[in-house]
């Protein structure tokens, strides 16, 4: 039996020439080999499949080839070739993750003090540095701050937020980003070429976007697909082997979200799921297009175009028509993201995954948030909106001998457009509504405005005061508050008076707590998914925090 080189092993890249991406990285350590001025401790960090520990072998080789330090190994010394096949005695390579107790960290600092065999220097590269225990970092916090002169660390970890900050701050960062799909496109093109596989653009493509930023991990799929149809099989079965779903019905499905057809958007997301479709990869990949159809909408930047480079035929029908808003891309990522949160945790990731696609449907009938907050001022212009009644009647203006007039278009003269309807436990509200009582003297206004209002139900409103020594004087205008409300709202009520600190003690709300408790409010947090950070009143200071 013989076995096959794997792509991944066989185009690992030998010089920092071959590298692909990670420009600023490669500037950097470029520089530093030619000034000759090398740190003795790196930390690389990125995703996996990015090319820390490729880095790391090049660096290796550049300080301990015989023309070294250089930005060129000639890579046929011993000391290349032993570094290549990874059985140097100057480079050692420790796996964080089977290496982890402070007794392996010891015997390394026993090592350090030895002087290389052949090289410059004794290279130490510790991969996934981050599962090293937190004794084990404490034991190597010493070496590395007085390491001997021929010692050089390089750490690569795919979590840099797991390193000590102890331990970071005596290393150079470097961060390694993720590949675009265009850079791993145009890389898997020219290894076919070299290995003459005969895949088309559309395979490449699919194989890029499935890597998500790894080129190692391209180039295992690529492994997978030669051995499976030596070139000649459909784009489609490639799609359902890598668990993504075909190209056509990915963009009918993405259409129908944005057209917010739930009808079609269940039909075509039970065939996908009914052909093997990973609802956790189809939810990924929507999130990441969904993400490029917001930014080209914010940069006014096709989506044929750099950075996007999307196919014509894979964009919605219903994004080039421009119905859909920033705001509507917005909210529909952000269930796009919290959903992949639900899918890892659901039971039933299947269910889940369709309820999540009807929740987007939905966002075509939520309200922008100038329409909840004129809802807010005016609860009852936007019942009678919703109930296909008239709008507003309009104003207009006429100029006779010189003097203007108004009159009224649409409605009678002799009647007047009906007062906006009231919530007096809206702090607002209810002063508003104490300020069009006539007859009430202003410091009985003001001893009123500094109740608290409570509707226990429809037809009791009852008025907290701060002490029992103003309780009789609020209860002498129960007849006016009553008779004055019953006029405006065309509602028969009964006022009570209470003491603030309610029996049992009982906390009373405050305005602000009437504020966050109101239905609309409710509605707008869960549409928007939102949270009240603070009340105002009309002159713009704050209500006191429940």
């Amino acid at each position: 039996m013989s076995t096959v080189m794997s792509l991944a092993r066989k185009w690992r890249p030998q010089t920092f020439s071959d590298l692909v991406g990670q420009e600023s990285v490669f500037k950097a350590i470029t520089f530093a080999l030619k000034a000759k001025t090398l740190p003795q401790a790196y930390l690389f960090s990125g995703d996996r499949g990015v090319g820390k520990t490729t880095v790391a072998r090049l660096l290796a080789k550049s300080i301990n080839c015989k023309d070294g330090p250089t930005t060129a190994p000639c890579l046929e010394c011993s000391s290349c070739i032993e570094i290549a096949k990874g059985s140097s005695p100057d480079v050692m390579e420790i796996d964080g993750a089977s290496n982890t107790s402070v007794d392996d960290v010891r015997s390394l600092r026993e090592g350090i003090h030895f002087l290389p065999f052949s090289g410059r220097a004794r290279i130490y590269i510790i991969d996934e540095v981050h599962m090293l225990s937190t004794a084990a970092f404490n034991a190597l916090l010493k070496t590395l701050e007085e390491p001997p002169s021929h010692v050089i660390f390089i750490f690569a970890t795919t979590e840099a937020h797991k390193v000590p900050d102890t331990i970071q701050s005596r290393c150079q960062h470097f961060r390694f980003r993720n590949l675009t799909v265009p850079e791993i496109k145009n890389q898997l093109q020219k290894i076919c070429m070299a290995e003459a596989l005969d895949f088309t653009p559309d395979v490449l493509n699919l194989l890029a976007q499935a890597a998500e930023g790894s080129l190692r991990d391209a180039l295992s799929l690529t492994d997978q697909i030669r051995a499976l149809s030596h070139g000649g099989i459909a784009l489609e079965d490639i799609s359902l082997f890598l668990g993504m779903a075909p190209a056509n019905l990915e963009r009918d499905l993405l259409d129908a979200l944005l057209s917010g057809k739930i009808p079609e958007t269940l039909r075509i997301a039970e065939n996908l799921l009914a052909i093997g479709v990973d609802p956790r990869n189809l939810l990924k990949n929507l999130s990441k297009r969904t993400r490029d159809l917001l930014m080209s909408a914010v940069l006014a930047t096709p989506l044929t175009e750099k950075p996007f480079e999307w196919m014509q035929e894979s964009i919605p029908p219903a994004f080039l028509t421009g119905s859909r808003t920033e705001i509507f891309l917005e909210q529909m990522l952000t269930l796009l993201l919290r959903g992949e949160e639900e899918l890892r945790r659901s039971p039933q990731p299947s269910i889940t995954f369709l309820l999540i696609l009807c929740r987007i449907c939905h966002l075509k009938d939520a309200e922008t948030l100038s329409q909840v907050l004129s809802s807010l001022r005016n609860p009852r212009a936007v019942s009678t909106k919703q109930e296909g009644a008239p709008q507003k009647p309009s104003l207009r203006q006429s100029e006779t001998a010189g003097q203007k007039t108004e009159e009224t278009i649409g409605t009678p003269p002799e009647h007047k457009p009906a007062p906006s309807r009231l919530d007096i436990r809206i702090p607002s509200d209810w002063k508003k509504f104490l300020r069009e009582i006539k007859g009430l003297e202003p410091h009985d206004r003001e001893l009123l405005e500094d109740c608290q209002v409570q509707r226990t139900d429809p037809q009791t409103i009852t008025l907290f005061v701060s002490k029992a020594f103003f309780e009789s004087r609020v209860r002498e205008h129960i007849p006016l508050l009553s008779q004055s409300f019953l006029q405006r709202e065309g509602q028969s009520v009964t006022f009570l008076t209470k003491v603030q600190s309610a029996p049992g003690g009982q906390k009373v709300p405050t305005p602000a707590d009437q504020v966050k408790d109101h239905h609309l409010v409710k509605e707008a947090q869960t549409i928007f998914g939102a949270e009240v950070i603070s009340v105002k009143n009309q002159s713009g200071q704050k209500e006191n925090p429940s």
